[in-house]
């Protein structure tokens, strides 16, 4: 049994119609049908009406969309915190209070990221996620992402400075002992000492490695993808850039077909005119939409933390006293809504980038998109794309009437 709003609700099959599909096409007034918490069945009206007709109550729930649209259901795998509470609380209200928010925003699955933070902070981040156990109405944690602490001090932007460290193993075990697969996601500059061997070690496990917060070479980083990473923590932001006789880490991103690009939409970290550089150069096949949100995500503008340092957020950004950018408050759906009305890209391609392109950067492979057999996940809009439903497994975990 589920609740939405105090409800109880039994699960029930879904036929999800009259609305635009948003899928490897635009389906204009189709439906999708749900078995469990699989997807069964995805068309347009003709199909749909039959399906409708045949249908037993006592069997499916019908949801009409009225005209809106029936989304895959947001990946965000970078997010620090929101309504006043972060990861690095290490309580399971924090987590449980992120997984709401997100859900209430159209996002159906998450890891929360730490921050650079010393190694008993980091230990008791772990042993929340891998003990975590959600409740009604949230997204699902889907594992951790590790940004840090393996990073380089003069790329280090909002991570605490003094919790910087090289690369252990002994560290790296211990942290997978607590969380085995579901530990994802870590982020790591390769120029650090020990990064090599913690490369190779988390490859071997099929930890997704990032480069973030990095001085690397553009040698460097092109070696480091050939070792086993795929990844690029909020491209653009905490790296060495472009410059046209030494590429850096950002000339390695933007020039490697295979690495997945994530990139902050709240077209203040990134200039509108460099994500169209990334757009025609990484492509909308590689590039993951994320919001890096913290704390004060959902919250009026005002002092809040990171980790361990105080952080403000005035006129929509988040910074550390001295002006560092810390992360955003934005959510995924409002980084769709960016790259579909100020960058011009499809609305195929803008939710490819927070659904699809986020899910097979972490290797999971029937969750993203709305397609026969993967998992019925699914944000529901209407036409001016305000949620109206989040679906996670078949399920309806918000409901907005």
């Amino acid at each position: 049994m589920a609740s939405v709003g105090g409800a109880k609700l039994r699960r029930k099959n879904l036929i999800i119609t009259n609305g635009t599909i948003i899928t490897d096409q635009l389906i204009t007034q189709g439906t999708v049908v749900t078995i469990g918490d699989r997807i069964m069945y995805v068309g347009d009206e003709t199909e749909g009406t039959r399906i409708k007709r045949a249908a037993d109550p006592s069997v499916f729930e019908i949801i009409d969309v009225k005209g809106g649209f029936i989304g895959p259901g947001l990946i965000d795998v970078h997010m620090h915190g929101s309504g006043g509470l972060e990861l690095m609380d290490g309580t399971p209200e924090a987590l449980g209070t992120m997984a709401r928010y997100l859900a209430k925003h159209g996002t159906v699955g998450f890891l929360p990221s730490t921050v650079t933070a010393v190694e008993g902070k980091t230990k008791a981040a772990a042993e929340l996620v891998a003990n975590y156990v959600g409740g009604e109405g949230e997204a699902e944690v889907l594992g951790v992402h590790l940004e840090g602490p393996y990073i380089n001090e003069k790329y280090k932007g909002a991570q605490y400075g003094p919790a910087i460290r090289q690369a252990s193993i002994a560290e790296l075990e211990e942290l997978y002992d607590i969380l085995g697969d579901k530990l994802r996601l870590i982020t790591l500059a390769p120029e650090v000492p020990g990064s090599w061997e913690a490369i190779g070690w988390l490859k071997e496990r099929g930890i997704t490695i990032s480069i973030g917060h990095s001085d690397a070479t553009y040698e460097q980083a092109v070696e480091g993808f050939r070792q086993g990473i795929t990844h690029a923590t909020h491209t653009y932001n905490g790296m060495r850039g472009l410059h046209h006789r030494e590429p850096g880490v950002l000339g390695a991103i933007l020039a490697t077909p295979q690495i997945w690009a994530e990139l902050i939409a709240d077209l203040i970290h990134v200039h509108p005119g460099a994500i169209q550089v990334m757009v025609r150069s990484v492509g909308v096949n590689r590039i993951v939409l994320i919001p890096d949100a913290v704390q004060a995500t959902g919250l009026p503008e005002g002092e809040y933390v990171l980790g361990d340092q105080r952080i403000f957020v005035k006129d929509g950004a988040a910074r550390l006293p001295e002006g560092n950018l810390a992360g955003s408050t934005l959510s995924m759906l409002q980084a769709v809504r960016n790259m579909i009305e100020e960058i011009g890209v499809s609305i195929t391609d803008a939710f490819r980038m927070a659904s699809f392109n986020p899910a097979q950067s972490i290797g999971l492979q029937d969750k993203g998109w709305i397609r026969e057999g993967n998992q019925a996940d699914f944000v529901i809009l209407s036409q001016d794309f305000a949620v109206q439903k989040t679906i996670i497994a078949g399920k309806v975990v918000y409901n907005a009437d």
